[in-house]
């Protein structure tokens, strides 16, 4: 390793800063220079990269489409943050889908992204809270990122220092070529998801060199909880066709309300200043059904409208939900032209995307909310070039062994059934 890196040995968890149970001790390589904290106001593209995690979002919950499921759940916000942490070691045109995808690029991306956590830090708090028998009084919004290096790549050290500057965040070291790799990452799974993840989703493969993992807790009580002796099973139609039982909460709440275009779009506060946004499509719309088949730039501006509504009586009937999800990542990656695409300035050889998951927990009930997410993206060395043209040797031909140097053909043979 160059001289220039900083390898300390560390609990994992030192790289966010939270987490309430120690991990392993392991090694961390640091680049140079210092964090350097960004002001929301200071972030010109914070608003663009709000814009595409909406659309990301939604692109998330198509892939995440099982019709066999009874919902899909996404953390749009997880995704963006890993996609940006992998986009640190893009080099020239190689980051050119992340910018697309992400709505900014250098360092404005890494500005943004680091302001928008560092806003969500001020709900900060233990991810274990998520499984506490009584949700908090003040809502907990648990963020964690980290990079995962194998113990036979090399860093650049360009990408040190960006993690360092941007993210306040180094790289730990791990053998991701074994077994070992659950060893590595599912206790970090685990304690960053409050347990509602248990495991990495990722698979042990001898040509991984690093990890990114990303992972979100939420633990959110309603400001004004449901009744639970008016909880009880009502008819819900699904997306299949079918009318189905279940237990529906009810109430009559002041609530802010938006009707659009056949959208009807309802704030339910946590307390605090956080809320859920319950957006129901028109019926017959294509979105009736399938409602990650909505438009984002609609669903988005629906949300940002209910900012400014006054609140009115409405009597809602809002389902329990328990949702967990398992999706694929590559697909939606190779889509945006980020898997499959070289990666240079991540370690010392070309990489490209070869894995990434994402899982999430929603769980709505009475009392509150609390939700989980992990996102994991993982890059390795290049497969080789699929070669541009095929040769097939399955009918009668010739073969020649012939010295080079004089042209002197030594051997030569005219196959017509090699099975004979």
């Amino acid at each position: 390793m160059r001289a220039s890196w900083a390898v300390v040995v560390v609990g994992v968890f030192a790289l966010t800063a939270c987490g309430s149970q120690a991990e392993p001790r392991a090694e961390v390589v640091m680049g140079e220079g210092e964090f350097v904290p960004v002001a929301l106001a200071d972030a010109s593209a914070a608003g663009d990269v709000v814009a595409a995690s909406w659309e990301l979002g939604f692109l998330a919950l198509r892939a995440g489409q099982d019709d066999e499921a009874g919902g899909v759940v996404v953390s749009p916000s997880s995704l963006v943050s890993a996609l940006a942490m992998v986009a640190e070691g893009a080099v020239g045109e190689e980051a050119a889908p992340f910018d697309a995808a992400l709505g900014a690029s250098g360092d404005d991306r890494t500005d943004a992204v680091s302001a928008l956590l560092a806003a969500l830090a001020r709900y900060e708090g233990d991810p274990a809270t998520v499984q506490d028998d009584e949700l908090p009084a003040t809502p907990v919004l648990h963020t964690a990122q980290r990079v995962v290096l194998d113990d036979g790549a090399v860093p650049r050290q360009e990408y040190l220092d960006r993690l360092v500057r941007g993210y306040d965040a180094g790289v730990t070291v791990a053998d991701l070529g074994s077994d070992a790799l659950h060893d590595a990452l599912d206790p970090w799974v685990k304690e960053h998801t409050g347990g509602l993840v248990p495991r990495s989703a990722l698979s042990p493969d001898p040509g991984l060199d690093l990890v990114v993992q990303d992972a979100v807790v939420l633990a959110a009580a309603w400001e004004e909880p449901f009744a639970e002796m008016l909880t009880y099973d009502e008819s819900f139609s699904t997306a299949a066709g079918r009318v189905v039982e279940t237990p529906m909460m009810h109430a009559d709440r002041s609530l802010a309300v938006v009707e659009h275009d056949g959208w009807t779009a309802v704030r339910l506060p946590y307390t605090d200043d956080l809320a859920a946004d319950l957006l129901l499509p028109p019926a017959g719309s294509a979105a009736a059904d399938a409602p990650a088949q909505a438009d984002a730039a609609l669903v988005a501006s629906l949300s940002v409208a209910l900012d400014e509504q006054e609140r009115r009586l409405a009597r809602i009937a809002l389902p329990v939900l328990d949702l967990t999800t398992a999706t694929d990542l590559m697909p939606l990656l190779t889509d945006l032209g980020i898997a499959g695409s070289a990666l240079s300035g991540l370690v010392d050889e070309s990489v490209v995307i070869s894995q990434g998951a994402q899982q999430a927990v929603l769980q709505v009930d009475e009392e509150g909310t609390r939700a989980a997410a992990v996102t994991e993206i993982a890059a390795g060395a290049a497969a080789p070039p699929e070669p541009q043209l095929q040769v097939r040797f399955d009918r009668p031909f010739l073969f020649v062994a012939r010295d080079g140097t004089t042209g002197w053909p030594v051997f030569l043979a005219a196959v017509t059934d090699p099975s004979a």
